[in-house]
């Protein structure tokens, strides 16, 4: 092995074991998802699964950041008050989300049908639930942050 590759071999070990002491798993990439320790995080369009001994544990995961937060939690035996925090944080942003989409396309078909007063409404609504759902993403990867 030229001193290259054992250095580089180095790097990887320290890495992995600095992931470890930061609470953090080193995630895979497999045929199936993404495998962090035990836990695997499938994919299912927009939301994610996360998978342990081939129960699903969590399902509709919307954030990336919430998805591999909970499966290293998880794989290293962490409070699951703590995941369900996390998944709960990225429910209310996904519930906000889709809420938001409805009424900016309610609105827009308002205005096609001329119902002015119906799409005024509607951008009331959507600014307020627009904010609310920036607001619930924030938290959602404020909880999932590795600090």
């Amino acid at each position: 092995m030229s001193d290259v590759s054992k250095r580089f071999e180095q790097i990887v070990i320290k890495t992995h074991k600095k992931f470890i002491d930061e609470g953090r798993l080193y995630p895979e990439k497999t045929p199936e998802g993404i495998l962090v320790g035990d836990i695997l995080i499938t994919c299912d369009g927009p939301y994610k699964h996360i998978i342990k001994n081939q129960e699903t544990i969590y399902a509709d995961i919307c954030l990336n950041d919430a998805a591999i937060k909970i499966a290293n939690l998880l794989a290293l035996g962490k409070s699951t008050q703590d995941c369900n925090r996390i998944f709960n944080a990225d429910r209310e942003y996904n519930r906000l989300y889709v809420e938001r989409a409805m009424l900016l396309a309610a609105y827009h078909s308002s205005l096609e049908s001329r119902d002015y007063f119906k799409a005024e409404v509607l951008w009331a609504r959507y600014c307020e639930i627009k904010t609310k759902a920036v607001t619930a993403k924030k938290k959602a990867q404020r909880l999932a942050a590795f600090l």
